[in-house]
């Protein structure tokens, strides 16, 4: 009878332990403070906060989550050329997460917010060809309204 008890002892132990600090709770607590700092505005701060997350859960569940946030704060805040570099390390570090499908079309619309109308327009075929692509209906819209204003 002791042997039992002590075996549920522990294992409740572990439970609680767990709960609190086997990189669960705590982990996506530090994710969603930067996702809401994202959300809030606060470009800078959500960036540096999901980096720290990044950097102390290599590997965790909402790793692409947390870099596509990231290049979205890097966005946000203006900085076109960092979010180019983090949205592309979203689609080469997890190609087949949904982080991957939305960082190619923020790539095509970082294209035009940039100026580059051929590359964005090339960008925004792909994929509307890829039709599995969430992001299918704004890119059909975007390409459309590239061809209209070519034909201007």
């Amino acid at each position: 009878m002791k042997t039992k008890t002590a075996v549920i002892a522990a294992f409740l132990l572990l439970v609680a332990f767990c709960t609190n600090g086997c990189d669960g709770q705590q982990s996506s607590e530090a994710f969603h403070r930067g996702r809401d700092l994202v959300i809030k505005g606060q470009f800078d701060a959500a960036e540096s906060e999901l980096a720290e997350f990044e950097r102390q859960h290599p590997g965790h569940t909402l790793s692409s989550r947390a870099r596509f946030l990231r290049a979205k704060a890097k966005l946000g805040a203006g900085d076109l050329p960092q979010s180019r570099q983090l949205f592309q390390q979203t689609i080469d570090q997890f190609p087949q997460s949904d982080e991957a499908d939305k960082a190619r079309y923020k790539l095509a619309f970082i294209e035009l917010l940039d100026g580059n109308t051929q590359q964005a327009e090339q960008q925004f075929q792909v994929i509307v060809k890829q039709s599995r692509s969430i992001y299918l209906a704004e890119a059909t819209a975007v390409r459309a309204m590239l061809d209209r204003q070519r034909a201007e």
